[in-house]
């Protein structure tokens, strides 16, 4: 697709909230009458995919297909965690793009990483540019502390290999895509144990959560090891205080 975005929704608006690629009028922060959008049809029943929007019923007498010069179209929503719809993943194209279901899978996989990062939906999403980096409905310092561990996480997982692929070697798009939905889901599993380790942590060294966090990933780091394995000995030591850990997690039992 020429643009992917996530959209913000809310009862009477519809926001872009994140944008990558380019397209006239589709920008971060530019906002439409939720009714103009795609995306309001998208979770009012329409197909998640069209790749000839002008003659599609579901879509042909959107606003935003003929403001924005749009053929192509797919979308999945972002619910909350009480299953309230507060956004979508779309993207969108001046050409005729079909979208197979293999793709359509991979980006509702995707929709659920951005859902693991949403609270209980009284508003919808929105991500801000902050100097800490990208943030989802202005999260806390605890919630930034968990941003951090995803991303950390994701580097361990996603970092590159010693050498490129030969050609025989080389993976399609689609399955690309699925090792890094297989990479965001483990990263999601592992985070869970992390952050568990970090309130030991907090609590253990009278720390705050980031720097519990910043200890804990200098304490891998200098030991080879990885965040996650290090975050599994501390949990343990919770109940078996004969699990040997380094000094510097150890602090007050």
């Amino acid at each position: 697709m020429e643009v992917v975005f996530i959209g913000g929704l809310s009862d009477d608006e519809f926001s872009f909230e994140r944008v990558h690629g380019a397209l006239p009028g589709v920008e971060e922060g530019a906002r439409l009458p939720r009714s103009d959008s795609f995306c309001h049809r998208l979770v009012n029943g329409a197909p998640m995919a069209t790749a000839d929007a002008a003659h599609d019923p579901a879509y042909a007498d959107v606003p935003a297909r003929e403001a924005f010069g749009v053929a192509s179209y797919v979308g999945v929503p972002v619910r909350s965690a009480n299953g309230r719809i507060v956004g979508t993943l779309c993207g969108v194209d001046r050409r005729s793009v079909p979208v197979p279901e293999e793709s359509r899978q991979i980006l509702t996989a995707l929709a659920g990483v951005i859902e693991a990062h949403i609270g209980d939906g009284n508003d919808r999403v929105v991500l801000r540019r902050t100097s800490d980096g990208w943030r989802v409905n202005g999260q806390s310092e605890d919630e930034l502390t968990t941003a951090m561990v995803l991303a950390d996480l994701l580097a361990e997982d996603m970092s590159p290999p010693h050498r490129p692929p030969r050609a025989d070697e080389a993976t399609d798009e689609v399955q690309r895509l699925q090792l890094a939905i297989g990479q965001l889901e483990h990263a999601l599993a592992a985070r869970v144990v992390v952050e568990q380790a970090i309130g030991v942590m907090a609590e253990r060294q009278h720390l705050a959560p980031r720097a519990a966090f910043e200890r804990l990933r200098k304490a891998a780091r200098s030991r080879g090891r990885k965040v996650h394995d290090l975050a599994r000995m501390v949990v343990a030591s919770v109940n078996d205080p004969s699990v040997p850990l380094p000094p510097e997690l150890a602090g007050r039992r």
